[in-house]
């Protein structure tokens, strides 16, 4: 068995896409092909395939940098999040032959960049007919990630012993406690079943049954799978549809947990399930058709295995939006005694995570929780949030999970600067996490905008966030903004002038300030003034021009 120094939980999600049913490719007018990235994290494994697809033969297209034109960088668990980012990312046009995934996974796909995918967020983006290119069509997919392929059973360790396991291999206690439970618990599929769900149709997937190599690990597993391809590109157009195992890679892989499966296919008893989650995610259907099926999913005795996705449904169609006919199917839901009693049992059971936040929130849209109760749970998770870092260091996972919670229910008037521990001004990612609290502190601000003068630029645009979301700011706040209405950073100066333009009405002292540096910001606010009939700010500011 092979021994790493270190392990991660890093996504390499290679899926080759055969261009739809098109003829074979003439020998004598190959098609370029086309990779598509997502890149979340480490280079090391994005380098391999650079070095080793012939430029001549492969296009690599950065996905994500299609969807990261404005605005810091979130992740689906983030602030102001909405759609995923990925449905935004694939297009009838976004048909791709390669498509390479660098990121950690710990039941949602994440890294330092900010951006996650959940799995839910694949699940529905390979259910749309405009990312066909991404999901339906693949020959290969390469899942380099631990558990991606892990099924619910146990393996030679406990679910006790696997968590110390992850803890030991730098995972912070939140993400590993995650892992561990969507890897044993009853709650949703398996990620084997996840992943299989996601990519229907492909011949094949491969990926980890348990803990996979860091990407340092991997890259070299990856060159040296590559090097031992006479031809890559005719390779994968020769195999297309081949199933059988792929010997060369398990060779490159040996020593791991890696592992090979067969997407989704109609002959399948779950193909039938995967037809009805679609369906879910369909806003053309009849919401009370949808509902129906909800109901059928909840009264199984399996119900946990379809929550995360129900949660998704339910949360777009809340009760207060229903129709009385659709209200009345939503109380048979409501009136589900097994299914209420596995979901509420569950939340009680499990440690601090975006998991527990999840499912508390589907117990509250259906009405097997109070919303009182929820925001305890949510409080006391955010508290043994802040604990952990004060222990060990931030992690993008664990900022995820408080974006998570706040995106679900308000904590600003819960928490006070004393709360905070030192290490979140040190770091771009307790910037974020601040920006997703956004308390109501009014000595916070003070503090916040120190972040400005960081030499770091992700920490100076994630301060610049976080102060936005707590205006209106104390007049010395909007004094110390003032330069940065001219900072060399176009998105920081936009943010600074959106604080100052969300004000409305500023002081004097704050106007005259602004006056020589940015007086095209006053004109535009003198004339919105005007419309509505108030004194504009020029006016006063006569005696100095």
């Amino acid at each position: 068995m092979m021994v790493f120094r270190r392990l991660r939980c890093t996504i390499t999600l290679l899926a080759v896409v055969a261009a739809g049913a098109a003829p074979s490719l003439a020998a004598d007018h190959p098609r370029r092909l086309k990779a598509c990235v997502v890149s979340l994290n480490e280079p090391q494994e994005l380098d391999a395939f650079r070095a080793h697809l012939d430029p001549n033969q492969f296009e690599i297209i950065d996905l994500r940098a299609q969807v990261s034109a404005a605005g810091p960088p979130q992740s689906s668990a983030g602030v102001g999040a909405s759609a995923s980012w990925l449905l935004e990312a694939c297009t009838p046009e976004t048909t791709c032959d390669v498509m390479v995934y660098s990121a950690e996974f710990a039941g949602r796909f994440f890294g330092k960049h900010g951006m996650s995918l959940s799995l839910q967020e694949l699940e529905e983006a390979s259910c749309q007919a405009r990312c066909s290119g991404l999901f339906r069509q693949p020959m290969e997919v390469f899942l380099l990630a631990c558990n991606t392929l892990a099924t619910k059973d146990e393996d030679d360790r406990t679910p006790e012993e696997y968590l110390r396991v992850l803890l030991e291999h730098g995972f912070d206690r939140p993400a590993a406690e995650r892992v561990v439970e969507l890897r044993y618990g009853p709650l949703g599929p398996s990620f084997r079943e996840s992943l299989r769900r996601v990519f229907a149709g492909v011949p094949r997937i491969y990926g980890f049954s348990s803990v996979a190599p860091r990407g340092e690990i991997t890259a070299p597993m990856l060159a040296r799978y590559f090097r031992g391809q006479r031809d890559y590109a005719a390779t994968l157009q020769r195999q297309v549809g081949n199933t059988r195992p792929n010997k060369a890679l398990f060779n490159s892989f040996r020593g791991t947990s890696f592992t090979q499966a067969i997407g989704l296919t109609a002959f399948d008893p779950g193909a039938t399930d995967r037809d009805d989650i679609c369906a879910l995610y369909d806003e053309n259907r009849p919401v009370i058709d949808r509902l129906a099926i909800a109901r059928a999913f909840l009264a199984r005795p399996e119900a946990l295995t379809f929550v995360p996705t129900l949660e998704v449904f339910i949360s777009r169609h809340p009760p207060e939006s229903l129709s009385p006919s659709e209200r009345e199917l939503f109380t048979q839901i409501q009136q589900l005694d097994a299914a209420r009693t596995a979901v509420v049992d569950l939340v009680h059971s499990l440690n601090v995570s975006a998991l527990k936040l999840e499912l508390a929130h589907f117990a509250v849209l259906v009405g097997w929780l109070s919303q009182k109760e929820f925001h305890a749970l949510a409080v006391d998770g955010a508290r043994e949030l802040l604990a952990q870092i004060g222990r060990q260091p931030l992690t993008a996972e664990v900022v995820d999970i408080m974006c998570e919670i706040t995106k679900r229910e308000s904590l600003r008037a819960d928490f006070r600067m004393e709360d905070f521990p030192p290490q979140l001004y040190l770091d771009a990612d307790g910037y974020r996490l601040l920006a997703c609290l956004a308390p109501t502190d009014r000595r916070l601000p003070t503090k916040l905008v120190r972040g400005l003068e960081s030499t770091d630029p992700y920490i100076r645009m994630w301060s610049a966030y976080a102060v936005a979301q707590l205006v209106p700011l104390d007049e010395p706040v909007l004094q110390r903004l003032v330069p940065y209405l001219g900072d060399r950073s176009p998105e920081i100066a936009n943010r600074v002038r959106w604080v100052f333009q969300a004000h409305g009405t500023l002081p004097k002292s704050v106007a005259k300030a602004i006056q020589p540096v940015n007086p095209a910001l006053l004109r535009e606010m003198d004339a919105r003034k005007d419309e509505r009939g108030n004194a504009p700010f020029l006016a006063f500011l006569a005696p100095w021009r």
